[in-house]
């Protein structure tokens, strides 16, 4: 009898001390799972606090279209405009084609960019990147996306049923397909009828078709241009000591009003031949200027149409910059 008391005894506690270790084990995998699931919901929280990126809108000056420019004597090119570019609606001939990588788009009809692939010109051996400035016929949106990383993407201003909205991004190659304006003057104008022309490049391709005749620019001319580019270059720097070394010794000492400048950005250069003396050179000069709040300076904020003269004393003497002002009547 005693000995089946303790056989009972020692089965019921053999059985509490198994009941007892799959206790512990219930309990040390619940508090697992607990923390798991605290860890689960301080990440969801955690992704919920952080800011997302967004993408802003930011607004794209309007352009003038060419009639406008012409009407106020803001171009050198009255008169051997193509009829397309001003109605819409002549036939005309697309003898321009390239791969270009975008550098700025100014407003909703000018965009800026550069050559992927070296040019030359005509009467030289020697090859070049080409800047050139795209005039768009149709305009692009007044309204341009900026992502995060600060990509800037424009839109066309007039989309086409069943067709995908074209897009420019600054910083992006296309292909891009237009008509060389006649006769061009300092940089290439190329007339573009629509965003549809810019094609992005996804094959990593880099060529330039366009008709020789229109690329011949005398040495002289590219040389007096690039004194005036890198002359803006440090207006916009506010580097005094660099402007002058471009100007002649009556230009220089002269107050800029630094202080007060936001920034001045180079838009458009063009040479005047018609005008131009033996060791002189003309140019037809489009910038932009704007002030810091509340600051202000003797040039009108904004878009600014000047002249500007250059000259040299024989042709191995740089060229220096001796005049400036007015507009293209001047």
């Amino acid at each position: 009898m005693r000995r089946a008391e303790g056989l009972m005894i020692s089965r019921i506690r053999r059985h509490r001390q198994q009941a007892s270790c799959v206790g512990r084990h219930e309990m040390r995998r619940n508090s697992h799972i607990v923390l798991i699931l605290a860890v689960v919901a301080g990440l969801i929280l955690a992704a919920g606090c952080i800011p997302k990126a967004t993408t802003g809108t930011v607004d794209v000056p309007q352009g003038n279209t060419m009639a406008q420019d012409i009407q106020n004597g803001a171009t050198p090119y009255k008169g051997i405009v193509p009829a397309f570019v001003l109605d819409g609606k002549s036939p005309y001939i697309r003898n321009i084609q390239a791969t270009f990588k975008v550098t700025d788009v100014i407003d909703t009809r000018t965009v800026r960019a550069d050559t992927t692939t070296l040019v030359t010109f005509a009467g030289q051996t020697s090859k070049k990147q080409l800047s050139v400035v795209f005039y768009l016929c149709q305009p692009l949106s007044d309204k341009a996306d900026r992502s995060p990383d600060g990509t800037m993407t424009y839109i066309s201003a007039i989309p086409q049923k069943d067709v995908p909205t074209p897009t420019i991004i600054k910083g992006q190659t296309y292909t891009v397909t237009g008509i060389l304006q006649p006769h061009w003057q300092g940089v290439p104008l190329i007339y573009v009828p629509n965003a549809y022309y810019f094609e992005q490049d996804t094959a990593n391709e880099s060529f330039f078709y366009g008709p020789s005749d229109q690329f011949e620019q005398e040495p002289s001319s590219i040389a007096a241009k690039q004194v005036i580019e890198e002359y803006f270059k440090y207006w916009n720097e506010k580097n005094l000591a660099e402007m002058e070394k471009r100007m002649t010794p009556n230009r220089k000492n002269i107050n800029w009003g630094f202080d007060a400048i936001d920034y001045v950005k180079l838009i458009d250069i063009n040479e005047r031949h018609s005008q131009e003396a033996p060791g002189t050179k003309t140019f037809n000069v489009v910038f932009e200027i704007k002030y810091k709040k509340g600051k202000s300076s003797s040039i009108d904020e904004g878009r600014v149409s000047w002249g500007y003269l250059l000259k040299r004393d024989n042709p191995n003497s740089p060229w220096l910059i001796y005049d400036w002002g007015g507009g293209y009547d001047w």
